[in-house]
This record gives C-alpha cells, sequence and structure tokens, in this order.
C-alpha cells in the first residue's frame, strides 16, 4: 500500500474518531424525540421496578437487570431518559477507547464505525439488558488482548465469561460457552491447511451448524427443561408486538427434525434479512448494518489461514455467540440490538488494520 493511500486511510480514522461524538448526539436525539414509545417498553418496565412505583407490572425476567441498576444508581436516576445520557456518555467514551486502537480506516470501515455508534446510543445504552450484556463482550476483549501469547488460556478464560454470564443473567449463553470451546478446534486445524478455499469455510459453517444441534440434542439427557425450552421458544415467546417478529416457518412441536429446519432457515434469514429491507425503509439502518456484520465475518472466514492469535479467538467467540443467538432471538429488533452489543469482540474482525 502506498504513502498516499495510508495518508488517506489515517484520515478516515481520525475522521470518523471527531465524529463519534456527534452520531452519539444524534442518536439520542432520535431515540428521545422520533422513536415511539414501543422501543421504550422494557426500558419503561425496568424503570418502573427500579422505581417501586407499580407503574407498570413486574416481571420475573428483568429482576436480574433490575437488580445490577439499582446498584449502580449512585445518582438516583428516577427516568429512563437520565440513564440514557448517563449510559450513552460512558459506553460512548469506552466505544472511542476500543476504536481508537485503530490506526488506519478505508471509507467502509469508518461508515461501519458511525453506524454502530449511532444503533448504540439509540438502542443499546439504556436502562436495559443490552449494557449488560456487552459489559460481558468487553471482558472478553480484555482477556483477547491480554499481553501473552497462551491462546488455550485465553480460550478458556473467553468460554468461562460465558458461563459466568449463564449463570448470573442468561442462561443459554451456556451453549456459548461450549460452542467456543468446540469452534476454537475446528478454526485451528483448518487454518492448518496449506490453502484456505471455499470449501472449507462452507464445511466450518456446516460443523457450526452440527455442533449446535449436537449441544441441543444431548441437553434433554443433562437439563430436559432446558432442552424443552429450547424447542418452544420461537413457537411460544415470539414477540407479538413487535413488527419485525422471527416466527418458525413450521411449528417445531417439540419435533428435533423440525427445530433444524427452523433453525437452519431463521439463521439464513437474520445474517441475510432481506424481508427487512422490502419490509420498510425505516429498517435499511439495520439491514446495511447486519450486511457489513456478514461481509466481515464471511472475510474472517477465508482469511482464516492469516488470523493472528487475537483475531482467531474473536472469530470463535463471535461465531459462538451468532449460532447461540440462532435459537432464542424473537425479533430483528433484539437481534440487531444484542448483536452490536457485541462489538467488543467483533471490532477485531471489522478493522484490516487489527489483523485480518
Amino acid at each position: 500500500m502506498n504513502s498516499k493511500k495510508h495518508k488517506e486511510r489515517q484520515s478516515n480514522r481520525d475522521t470518523t474518531l471527531n465524529l463519534i461524538p456527534v452520531v452519539a448526539i444524534l442518536g439520542k436525539l432520535i431515540q428521545f424525540f422520533i422513536l415511539p414509545d414501543k422501543y421504550f417498553y422494557d426500558s419503561n418496565r425496568m424503570q418502573s421496578m427500579l422505581n417501586g412505583d407499580g407503574a407498570m407490572s413486574y416481571w420475573g425476567g428483568y429482576e436480574t437487570t433490575v437488580d445490577i441498576f439499582r446498584k449502580i444508581n449512585v445518582f438516583h436516576f428516577t427516568n429512563i431518559r437520565q440513564w440514557s445520557i448517563f449510559l450513552g456518555i460512558i459506553f460512548t467514551i469506552a466505544f472511542i477507547a476500543i476504536v481508537s486502537k485503530v490506526k488506519e480506516m478505508s471509507m467502509m470501515e469508518s461508515i461501519f464505525t458511525l453506524m454502530a455508534v449511532g444503533l448504540m446510543n439509540i438502542y443499546v445504552f439504556n436502562i436495559a439488558k443490552e449494557p449488560v450484556q456487552m459489559t460481558f463482550f468487553i471482558c472478553i476483549m480484555i482477556i483477547i488482548s491480554l499481553p501473552f501469547n497462551n491462546s488455550l488460556v485465553k480460550l478458556i478464560g473467553c468460554a468461562l465469561v460465558y458461563y459466568w454470564e449463564s449463570k448470573t443473567f442468561r442462561e443459554y449463553y451456556i451453549m456459548m460457552a461450549g460452542m467456543s470451546l468446540f469452534l476454537y478446534f475446528v478454526f485451528f486445524v483448518l487454518k492448518k491447511i496449506k490453502k484456505i478455499k471455499i470449501i472449507h469455510i462452507v464445511i466450518a459453517i456446516i460443523f457450526c451448524y452440527v455442533a449446535m444441534f449436537a449441544m441441543v440434542y444431548a441437553s434433554q439427557y443433562i437439563d430436559i427443561d432446558s432442552y424443552n425450552d429450547v424447542m418452544i421458544v420461537r413457537d411460544k415467546y415470539a414477540n407479538d408486538y413487535a413488527n419485525t417478529t422471527i416466527d418458525n416457518i413450521w411449528p417445531v412441536n417439540e419435533n428435533f427434525g423440525l427445530f433444524i429446519a427452523n433453525y437452519i432457515i431463521c439463521s439464513i434469514r437474520m445474517m441475510i434479512p432481506i424481508e427487512l429491507a422490502i419490509k420498510s425503509p425505516v429498517y435499511a439502518p439495520f439491514f446495511v448494518f447486519q450486511i457489513f456484520v456478514l461481509i466481515y465475518w464471511i472475510r474472517t472466514l477465508r482469511n482464516l489461514k492469516n488470523l493472528d492469535n487475537r483475531v482467531l479467538l474473536a472469530l470463535t467467540c463471535f461465531t459462538a455467540y451468532l449460532f447461540g443467538s440462532f435459537v432464542f432471538e424473537p425479533d430483528f429488533g433484539s437481534w440487531v440490538r444484542h448483536e452490536t452489543a457485541a462489538f467488543p469482540v467483533f471490532y477485531y474482525m471489522a478493522y484490516e488494520d487489527i489483523g485480518v
């Protein structure tokens, strides 16, 4: 790469960092003055539980998140706008610190970065589950970036973070812990191949599916309640209030074969959300962001041979997260919010300067 190209990429990076606070503020303005109330249903319920005013019904599914916010509420916030501004400032600063490690950016990487910070400030940096989820991903990022080269120790550390999250926040993250250990072995073996071809990438993705199906099938002999939850999750818990519900094509009715068929179809729909693009122009940012994620994920898989240990671990942890999420995400809004919260891990794959 010639010096002129380097200067252009450095300029893109500097401009992007300067624009991040501006985009963050615009995101908050969109959240406060444009988004309809339905986008804040979960946040309003959590705030009501936090205030103890009984304005909205209590729900045990939010109890852990509310307890976390109660413990950190040193400023005695009483409404979601206060939380939104506070979390927006804290996490945007963290976002800048993460992205500032990138020395150069292409124009597309700059656009992706600004889209990410905008979406986060609209949908993620609120009193909600996403900031807690993002904190776990920051823990994984810290482990990946530790200054020693023992990848196995780091892998175990990352898997333990997923396990910790399954015990304290979301039970199904135990799947991510198991998938991380398995996928690292798969990617490590593929990395030894003399030349990575498209067929190897296809085989790797097939292995991801097989591993997830094996894990789900085995769970019926370990934790039958969790297995039953997986079988009915989309049929029973799909968000009827969302405009972008990810419904099963066929009711599973506890049929493992139908679960497999629905899982494959829903995972493709989630990674290539064409239905969002044709549903309404309002969903264009979700569609574009998801296509960025798909492109960077595939690019990382294709460059498997050349990945350094950090990016290989990030690929492992993010792919484990993807295949676990394909089981449970009820609608495209939740999917994009939760996927955006995984940015601290995904960012290793998004920037050529980091190692891809």
